[in-house]
């Protein structure tokens, strides 16, 4: 049996602590229990050395890749969406190429990315969740190990996305696609979350989605997003539509995505969101925007089963808004009784989350006790 490095296992013990008594702490204990918990995971991420399954990928770009085959012309051509050779996002370039003209070893972008990536996730917890604590156990487990210690680019990218919230709240539609701009400069996928301005306000209930996820489960066989294409080709940049067929052609990535565990997790989670959903409107504000998002992602993920790399990263911002937002909501409006039943719940998931993550995963992302480097010890 693998298990984590004790340094993540006790990040994780005292998010589960702190979580079990954030009703009793201040909100400045919740505070600096939030920063002092956000710097232990940047120096984990932005520290590593050699861990993460993208980690060598991105290492090569940093010294071979960026600085003899691209200029800072070119990143400011694909910035602008003007015709370029550059295959990577012009922002995540654009950082690169400076620490290296700087001289700077290759740590210091992953520390960086996970700098920004986490101060721009938890400020946004902070603000505009119910429960931070339990954003920070979705977020923790497990999604801190695949995209923060893993694919840096659309951990950015969706961190950037969840940022992002606080304009469409404030309807300001100009910082929301500036905002937009920026996360599409890390991440090509973001572009799926553009129409989230519009889709957080669609005047509908619970009730009323019921029909719409029906549908999307019945659309999956039918692959609807092969005709996707020449849509993307219309609204998007020329290397986000050429990202697409790329993806939708592949003869690995473009297998369908097999039935499993993960979706009766799904269906869980998406009865446990409609079941609570008029309790969690009347009481939390904005709580009908978080379920907005998070259902139109379960309604992604079912309509591009078809295609393993859609399925999987596509719907994976609107899904954060889920655990993120919509259900710290629903917990913050039950009775106490109930409450503590579902912090109990949420607690034995983690924790079996935890166990089957480090008996499939983590190793294979070197993150175990004999396999994770940290270049601070």
């Amino acid at each position: 049996m693998h298990f984590l490095h004790p340094f993540f296992l006790v990040i994780f013990f005292a998010i589960i602590l702190l979580f079990m008594l954030e009703e009793r702490l201040s909100d400045s204990a919740k505070k600096y229990a939030l920063i002092f918990l956000g710097i232990a995971l940047v120096i984990g991420a932005g520290g590593r050395d050699w861990v993460g399954a993208d980690y060598p990928v991105y290492r090569r770009m940093y010294f071979e890749g960026f600085p003899f085959h691209t200029t800072y012309l070119d990143v400011w051509n694909k910035a602008l969406f003007r015709p370029n050779s550059m295959e990577i996002e012009w922002l995540f370039v654009f950082i690169n190429k400076i620490f290296f003209d700087f001289q700077m070893p290759f740590f210091m972008i992953t520390m960086i990315m996970a700098i920004g990536s986490i101060w721009l996730q938890f400020s946004t917890f902070r603000k505009y969740s119910a429960a931070p604590l339990l954003s920070l156990l979705f977020y923790f487990m497990p999604i801190y190990f695949f995209s923060d210690c893993g694919q840096m680019r659309q951990g950015m990218g969706t961190a950037i996305c969840v940022f992002a919230i606080r304009y469409i709240i404030k309807k300001d539609l100009k910082m929301f696609l500036l905002i937009m701009f920026f996360a599409l400069g890390m991440h090509k996928s973001t572009v799926v979350f553009i129409p989230a301005y519009w889709i957080a306000k669609l005047p509908i209930n619970g009730r009323m989605w019921v029909p719409i996820l029906v549908t999307s489960v019945l659309l999956a066989p039918f692959e609807i997003y092969n005709y996707f294409g020449g849509f993307f080709s219309a609204i998007a940049p020329q290397d986000v539509s050429s990202a697409f067929e790329g993806y939708s052609n592949d003869t690995y990535y473009g297998n369908e995505l097999k039935s499993g565990l993960s979706d009766v997790i799904n269906i869980f989670w998406i009865l446990f969101i409609l079941v609570f959903d008029k309790k969690a409107q009347q009481k939390m504000p904005y709580y009908e925007y978080y379920r907005n998002l998070a259902l139109f992602g379960y309604c992604l993920y079912y309509i591009m089963r078809g295609n393993a790399i859609f399925a999987t990263r596509l719907p994976g911002v609107y899904l954060a808004y889920g655990g993120y937002f919509a259900i710290p909501a629903i917990l913050m409006s039950v009775g106490n009784e109930l409450k503590t039943a579902m912090k109990l719940g949420f607690i034995t998931y983690f924790a079996l989350f935890c166990f089957a993550f480090s008996k499939v995963n983590a190793e294979k992302g070197k993150f175990t006790a004999g396999t994770y480097h940290n270049v601070f010890w």
